[in-house]
């Protein structure tokens, strides 16, 4: 796949010389078409493995800002082509949790991907970190039609899309991300943002557990 979607750039991109637009446009797809399979085979891989009994991550002393603003890096290209910012916390803010860096990174991409994805152009996603209550936690909160307070549970089911179709989504990604945030000792939830739109929130421990 990957080969595929570096050629497919290379003729996109007339690397190799010009091309109609037609068949520019054709390679384009074929790369996005190549993103996409793969994106569903990392879903079923981590589908497999949060399910796989006695599955466990591992507990790294991570920084939620630096986390976040790994995940708004990763995701600036894709922001930028929809005229989105994202909003980061303070860079003097320090909030520590005990979990596995690797996930943790994993569910904010998921997280700042799908504001991105269902928000409209043009509007901005703000990320916050902080800590309440013996957890530390990352917040995304987007400007899009959120999420009615009855789907609440619900979009964290398997396979649920709540009727969005033709996006690219797999149904996966929520459903993985809680499976991973439960397993880390934490939780993901969501709820109504401030001003319409829909603000999930990543909660993680900030201490060690002993077992």
């Amino acid at each position: 796949m990957d080969r595929i979607i570096a050629n497919a750039e290379t003729i996109a991109g007339e690397l190799c010389g010009p091309i109609r637009e037609n068949y520019a446009a054709y390679a384009r797809d074929i790369a996005n078409a190549a993103r996409h399979l793969i994106a569903l085979v990392e879903d079923l891989s981590d589908l497999e493995a949060v399910e796989r009994p006695g599955f466990s991550t591992a507990q790294d002393d991570i920084e939620l800002g630096d986390v976040a603003r790994r995940a708004a890096g990763l995701l600036a290209l894709t922001a930028a082509d929809h005229r989105m910012t994202i909003s980061l916390p303070d860079a003097r803010t320090y909030v520590t949790a005990i979990a596995e860096l690797r996930r943790v990174l994993q569910i904010m991409l998921n997280l700042i991907t799908n504001a991105i994805r269902y928000s409209p152009d043009g509007t901005e996603v703000q990320v916050e970190v902080g800590a309440e209550d013996g957890f530390a936690y990352l917040s995304v909160s987007d400007q899009g039609a959120g999420v009615d307070a009855e789907y609440h549970e619900r979009i964290f089911a398997k396979f649920e899309r709540l009727g969005h179709t033709g996006d690219g989504g797999s149904g996966l990604g929520l459903y993985i991300s809680r499976r991973l945030a439960r397993a880390m000792g934490g939780d993901l939830t969501v709820e109504a943002a401030k001003g319409g739109g829909a603000k999930f929130t990543l909660r993680l421990p900030q201490q060690l557990t002993l077992v």
